[in-house]
């Protein structure tokens, strides 16, 4: 999922909460069909972030078991980074403290 794609999503969800908000404000001056439309819209937008949702969740999915598959074939390789990187951070954060 390109950065583009999760932007254009969050516009559209945004325009749709805005669109979402004038029909609330405007109750008594929608007519039905304009009301359906929205729903549509909505359901529609839903259903979108839905699979935005999924893809996301099957693409973390494919990442973790690849790097548990990495921990698990190279364990001290991965234990090395692992202290190695705690070293960096604790040297940083020791820095800063006064």
């Amino acid at each position: 999922m390109s950065a583009n794609t999760s932007q254009k999503t969050i516009d559209d969800l945004k325009s749709l909460i805005q669109d979402a908000e004038e029909a609330l404000a405007n109750a008594g001056d929608l007519a039905e069909d304009k009301v359906s439309a929205l729903r549509e819209r909505l359901r529609g937008a839903l259903e979108k972030g839905n699979d935005v949702y999924q893809r996301a969740r099957e693409c973390a999915r494919e990442k973790i078991d690849e790097a548990d598959l990495y921990v698990r074939s190279h364990p001290y390789q991965s234990i090395g980074t692992a202290i190695a990187v705690g070293a960096i951070l604790g040297l940083l954060i020791g820095r800063r403290l006064p």
